[in-house]
């Protein structure tokens, strides 16, 4: 999205896409980067992809799934049966996030970020790599349930567009930004 004569910050976006729990914003969010794909824009980030339950309690593996590459990510860790609260593998979420923003360059056209969640509204997590494709032009998607609005609106500062969680309609509000259409 960097392709405008009048530099990154005359096509560089920032959408929002608020979305209610039982939403499957994964799903839309995979719907979005394999129609921007197709279209020619290279999209970084990742996606959720949730296991099976393991019968000890409602956890299930968690996974991410790299847009760019495929390949899947564990981010959940065996905590047993008498765990209680998340089984995030907080290690593992960090080392994605920090391979993440490392690899952001000028190659990348887009970057989709599944969650500004808890990590995030901490400080942590995917924060790094939306304020470094922010500092490099590169358009962002960022998914937001409500309890964590506060602190994505406090993080974006009101530079950020809401867009709907809707994949066609997100699709259609990306590639306005890029200066072209979509051709049903």
């Amino acid at each position: 999205m960097k392709d405008n004569p009048e530099g990154p910050a005359a096509t560089f976006s920032l959408l929002s896409v608020e979305f209610a729990v039982g939403h499957d914003i994964d799903r839309t969010l995979s719907e979005v980067a394999e129609q921007l794909r197709a279209k020619g824009v290279r999209a970084a980030g990742y996606v959720q992809i949730r296991g099976v339950e393991t019968g000890e309690c409602e956890c299930r593996d968690l996974y991410l799934r790299d847009l760019h590459t495929g390949k899947q990510h564990r981010i959940s860790e065996e905590r047993g049966p008498n765990a209680k609260g998340c089984h995030l593998d907080w290690q593992a979420l960090t080392l994605l996030a920090l391979s993440l923003e490392q690899s952001l360059s000028d190659d990348t056209d887009l970057l989709i970020i599944n969650r500004f969640g808890h990590s995030e509204s901490q400080g942590r997590g995917f924060r790094g790599a939306i304020e470094k494709a922010m500092m490099l032009g590169i358009s962002v998607i960022v998914a937001v349930r409500g309890e964590y609005l506060k602190e994505w609106n406090d993080f974006h500062g009101g530079l950020a567009e809401l867009a709907p969680a809707d994949a066609t309609d997100i699709v259609r509000v990306v590639l306005a930004k890029r200066g072209s259409g979509i051709s049903d």
